[in-house]
């Protein structure tokens, strides 16, 4: 009888991790990431060594801003499948997000072996490479990031970061041919459209004033990125007195995650050691 009911339960598992999962996806497209995370952590009750259910605690708790937990999912997730380029990547973008900029590069290089044609690799590669003043390399993930996108808004989301990359590594031909080829896009709105402003801005097509209008429009989030912006502005067309008003701004934000905070960040250290 114990055995019989044992693989009764068995049996049942099966399809409530199941419903459980696609219900975990269904609230996390809905942004109801609290919800989510309940209905995978059923999932993972149900079935311990699904690697596809961790990684989406991973993603879950990431983006509940509760990184630590995020990565320790991540890891579960890579003890279940060792091979899953995804997890690495992941594991590698939450790792940046903490600041371990070296432990993410290592787990973000893992990914592109894994997988070599993943737009999100190259993404936080470019970014791994940036913060840590590797220019060049951090140009050609940009590069990368760019060609393996398929929509206009992830184009120019790696494109604001590849021509501070270009520019910083001496590529100023390649730099300027860059913004040579941006416009303004009506359709391109919300947090991309701040990116966009970045390129606009170096392009002249804009000026400190109108990029400087979003600054506070969402709080810490558009603080750390249109305050970059501008500081980045300054400070590559020499006014380093002014990068550092705006990347003091950003410093004061409490959003140490960001990406915008995580450049600042790595700039004013350079800046302490005067080194560009």
């Amino acid at each position: 009888m114990l055995l019989i009911a044992f693989l009764f339960l068995a049996m049942q598992a099966g399809p409530q991790a199941n419903t459980a999962f696609e219900q975990g996806n269904q609230l996390f497209t809905a942004g109801k990431l609290p919800e989510a995370l309940a209905a995978y952590d059923q999932a993972a009750a149900a079935e311990p060594k699904r690697a596809e259910v961790q990684l989406a605690r991973c993603r879950t708790l990431a983006g509940l801003r509760r990184f630590d937990e995020g990565i320790a999912a991540c890891d579960r997730a890579i003890q279940l499948k060792p091979i899953s380029a995804e997890a690495f990547r992941d594991r590698g973008h939450y790792k940046l997000n903490l600041g371990r900029i070296d432990d993410a590069q290592r787990d973000l290089e893992h990914s592109e072996r894994l997988n070599p044609n993943d737009r999100g690799t190259y993404y936080h590669l470019g970014l791994a490479h940036y913060f840590k003043g590797e220019f060049r390399q951090s140009a050609e993930q940009f590069d990368g990031c760019a060609r393996n996108s398929k929509e206009k808004i992830d184009v120019m989301e790696c494109d604001a970061w590849l021509y501070p990359a270009l520019f910083r590594a001496g590529q100023k031909a390649e730099a300027q041919k860059l913004l040579d080829g941006i416009a303004s896009d009506p359709n391109i709105t919300g947090h991309p459209a701040w990116y966009l402003d970045r390129l606009l801005l170096f392009k002249g097509a804009k000026t400190e004033d109108q990029v400087g209008a979003n600054l506070n429009a969402e709080g810490a989030l558009s603080l750390e990125s249109v305050g970059y912006s501008i500081g980045l502005w300054h400070l590559l067309n020499g006014r380093e007195a002014k990068a550092r008003e705006y990347y003091q701004k950003v410093l004061s934000g409490d959003m140490p995650f960001a990406w915008g905070y995580r450049a600042t960040e790595a700039d004013m250290k350079r800046l302490t050691s005067n080194r560009q």
